[in-house]
C-alpha cells in the first residue's frame, strides 16, 4: 500500500482538490438560480397580496399564500445547497492543503505550535512555530489538537504509548486492514476530519466549555412557577370566559408572569447569546464527533477515543442534535415582537433555558473530555497525514534493545520530496556512542543534525520518519544548535551557550540515556578553549551514556575515534570546484575532512588573499 510514487500522490490530491471544486461551482449555481427563483416566490407574492387587499378577491389571496410556501420551500432547498456547497469548498482546501507541503510551500500555511520556554531542543530543530516541522505535518483544526500535537513533538512518549500511537497511525493512514477499500475509508475518514472542522481559525471548546460549566439558574422553586403559572393562567381564562371567576383572576396570574419574565430575562438573554455566538463552534464539533461515532476503529487507542466521545452511553449524534434543537430555539428570543408576547403568557425564555440547563447537568459536563478525544484524534492525523502523503515515510522500528539510533536513507522532513538527499546513518552500537561530523562550510553538517533530530522527535512521538528504515530507542534528546545572543538580559553569547549546554549535560545519567545534537560547540571563545572545552563535553556525555552527533570545524576533535576505542567514529561532508563554481552532493562520507572551502568562499565573495591553501593541516 505504502508504495506510491510522488507523482501518484500528487496526481490524486489534484483529482480530489478539482472534483470537489467542480461540485462547489456546481451548488453554487444552483443555489443562485434558487436565489433568482426566491425573488421571484418573493415578487408574486407581492403582487397577488396587493392585488388580493385591493380587490378583495379570495383566489388571488390563496395565490399570495401559495408563493409564501414556495419562497420558504426555496428557501429551504437552498439553504441544504449553500451547506453542501461550504463543505465542497473545505473538501477542495483539505487538498489544496496537502499539496503546498508536497511542493515544499508549507511556510504558506498559518504556523503552527508553541514549545514551553526554555525548551531542550525545540528551537534548534525547528520543532514548533513558523517554518516548523509542525507546520509541515499539522491537519489539526482545534486548538486542543494543535496544543497536543506540540506536546507530543516535545515531550517523548514511553515505549507502550509509542506503540500504541504507532499502530493508530498505520490505521489512519491505511486503514485496519491492507486493502485498497480499507484504505480508501481511511483517506476519506482523513479528509472529513479535516473538512468538518467549520470556520477557518482554529475552533477552540474553551467558550463553550464555559457555557456548560455555568452554575444553574433555574432551581425547583422555579421550575414547579414556570410549569404552573401558564396552566394555570389558560383554566382561569376558560373560566373567566364562561363566567365562573372574574377577569381579574387571570389578569393577576398574568401579571405575576410578567414580573417572573423581566426578573429573569437579562439572565435568560445573556446565556442565549453566549449559546449562539458558539453554536458554529458546536456545529462544526458535533460534525466532528458524529464522525468519530460512526468509524469503526480496531486500534486500541482509536477505540478508546470512540468510546470517550459516547457520554453516559449516549452517542454524539443525540446528544449534540438535542443541543442544537433547544439552541434553536433559544433564538426565538431575537423575534421581536411576537417573542414578546409568546414569552409574558407561556414564560418561553425560562422554559428553554432550563432545557439548555438540563442538557448541561446531563451531559456538558463530560464534554470537556470528548473534545480532548476530538484533539488527539486530530493529532494523530496529522502524523498519518504524512505517512500516507509523503512517499518516502516509514513508520520507525522501536527497539528492543538499546540502539541508539540506526538510520538508511535519512531525509530532512521539511525539505520538497524531489529536493531532499537521503543518507545512511550507522552509529555504534552501543551507549555512550558518537559521530563526529566535520566537513567545508554549508556542506550539509547543520542539516544532517536537524534531520536527524526532527526526525527522532517524530519517532519519539510515536509519528512516522522520512527514511528507509530508522531503528531507535526511548532517549532524552537535548541539543545545542542555536544559541540566543541577548544583550537586553546582558548575556553574551559564551554565557549564553554555557546555559544551553547546562541543559544538555545536566542529570546525563538518568533514564533514558540523552540523545545529543551538538553544533560547532564553544564558539564564543577562542580557538584552543574551544578545542578543549570541546572534548571535554563530549567526554563527559560518552561517560555517563549518552550518545549523539557532534558537528564541528575542529578536526582534532576526530581523535576521539582512536582514544575511545570504536564509540566515535568520524564522518564527513566535502564539496566539488567544477571551474568557478562550488558543488555541493550533501553526501556523508566515512573519515574526517581534509579540505576546507572557507578561503575558496572569501575570493569568491571577491576577497583578495595572498594564498589560497585549502588543505587541512
Amino acid at each position: 500500500m505504502k508504495a506510491r510514487t510522488l507523482e501518484a500522490i500528487r496526481q490524486e490530491h489534484e483529482a480530489r482538490r478539482d472534483a470537489h471544486a467542480r461540485a462547489h461551482a456546481a451548488l453554487d449555481a444552483k443555489a443562485g438560480r434558487l436565489g433568482l427563483l426566491q425573488l421571484g416566490a418573493f415578487l408574486a407574492l407581492v403582487v397577488f397580496g396587493v392585488s388580493a387587499w385591493s380587490r378583495g378577491d379570495a383566489w388571488l389571496g390563496w395565490l399570495a399564500a401559495a408563493s409564501v410556501v414556495v419562497f420558504v420551500g426555496l428557501r429551504l432547498v437552498q439553504a441544504r445547497l449553500l451547506v453542501r456547497r461550504d463543505e465542497a469548498e473545505a473538501r477542495r482546501d483539505v487538498h489544496v492543503r496537502h499539496l503546498l507541503r508536497l511542493d515544499g510551500r508549507a511556510s504558506e500555511l498559518p504556523a503552527s505550535g508553541s514549545a514551553p520556554p526554555g525548551h531542550p531542543y525545540a528551537v534548534d530543530i525547528d520543532l514548533v512555530g513558523a517554518g516548523s516541522l509542525q507546520q509541515r505535518i499539522d491537519v489539526t483544526h482545534t486548538r486542543r489538537g494543535e496544543a497536543l500535537l506540540s506536546a507530543w513533538l516535545c515531550a517523548p512518549a514511553d515505549r507502550d504509548t509509542i506503540r500504541e500511537r504507532q499502530r493508530a497511525v498505520r490505521e489512519l493512514a491505511f486503514g485496519a486492514e491492507e486493502t485498497e477499500a480499507s484504505h480508501g475509508a481511511a483517506e476519506a475518514l482523513r479528509e472529513s476530519l479535516e473538512a468538518y472542522a467549520g470556520p477557518s481559525e482554529r475552533l477552540d471548546g474553551a467558550p463553550f466549555l464555559a457555557f456548560t460549566q455555568r452554575a444553574p439558574l433555574v432551581g425547583l422553586p422555579l421550575v414547579v412557577a414556570m410549569h404552573a403559572l401558564p396552566l394555570l393562567l389558560a383554566g382561569l381564562f376558560v373560566a373567566s370566559e364562561l363566567g365562573l371567576v372574574p377577569s381579574a383572576a387571570w389578569l393577576a396570574v398574568l401579571g405575576v408572569q410578567v414580573v417572573v419574565s423581566f426578573a429573569f430575562k437579562r439572565h435568560c438573554v445573556d446565556a442565549f447569546q453566549l449559546v449562539a455566538a458558539r453554536r458554529g463552534y458546536a456545529e462544526a464539533f458535533a460534525r466532528m464527533l458524529s464522525l468519530v461515532e460512526t468509524t469503526p476503529f480496531a486500534a486500541p487507542l482509536l477505540a478508546r477515543i470512540r468510546e470517550r466521545v459516547h457520554l453516559e452511553g449516549r452517542p454524539p449524534s443525540k446528544y449534540m442534535a438535542r443541543l442544537d434543537r433547544w439552541a434553536g430555539l433559544a433564538e426565538f428570543h431575537t423575534q421581536f415582537p411576537i417573542h414578546f408576547f409568546v414569552d409574558l403568557f407561556v414564560l418561553w425564555d425560562l422554559n428553554v433555558l432550563w432545557r439548555l440547563e438540563r442538557w448541561n447537568a446531563d451531559v456538558g459536563r463530560g464534554l470537556e473530555d470528548a473534545f480532548e478525544a476530538i484533539g488527539e484524534l486530530e493529532a494523530l492525523a496529522s502524523f498519518a497525514a504524512l505517512l500516507a502523503g509523503d512517499p518516502d515515510a516509514i513508520m520507525p522500528e522501536l527497539a528492543d534493545d538499546a540502539v541508539p539510533l540506526q538510520a538508511d536513507g535519512l531525509a530532512h522532513p521539511l525539505l520538497p520530496t524531489d529536493r531532499r538527499v537521503a543518507n545512511d546513518l550507522v552509529m555504534p552500537a552501543a551507549q555512550g556512542a558518537a559521530l563526529v561530523v566535520t566537513g567545508s562550510n554549508m556542506a550539509g553538517k547543520s542539516t544532517l543534525l536537524r534531520a536527524v533530530g526532527a526526525n527522532l522527535a517524530l519517532a519519539l512521538a510515536g509519528g512516522p520518519v522520512v527514511a528507509r528504515r530508522f531503528a531507535f530507542s526511548p532517549v532524552r534528546l537535548r541539543a545545542s544548535m542555536r544559541v540566543d545572543d541577548s544583550l537586553q538580559r546582558g548575556a553574551s553569547y559564551f554565557h549564553a551557550e554555557l546555559e544551553k549546554l547546562r541543559s544538555v549535560v545536566a542529570d546525563a545519567d538518568a533514564e533514558p540515556p540523552i540523545f545529543f545534537l551538538l553544533d560547532e560547540l564553544l564558539r564564543g571563545t577562542n580557538a584552543r578553549a574551544r578545542h578543549l572545552g570541546a572534548r571535554a563535553i563530549l567526554q563527559h556525555l560518552l561517560r555517563h551514556g549518552a550518545s549523539g552527533l557532534a558537528a564541528t570545524h575542529d578536526v582534532a576533535l576526530a581523535e576521539l575515534e582512536e582514544e575511545t576505542s570504536g564509540r566515535v567514529v568520524n564522518v564527513h561532508f566535502t564539496d566539488v570546484m567544477e571551474g568557478d563554481e562550488m558543488i555541493f552532493d550533501y553526501r556523508l562520507r566515512p573519515g574526517v575532512v581534509r579540505t576546507s572551502n572557507a578561503l575558496r568562499l572569501l575570493q569568491l565573495a571577491g576577497i583578495e588573499l595572498d594564498q589560497v591553501d585549502d588543505r587541512i593541516a
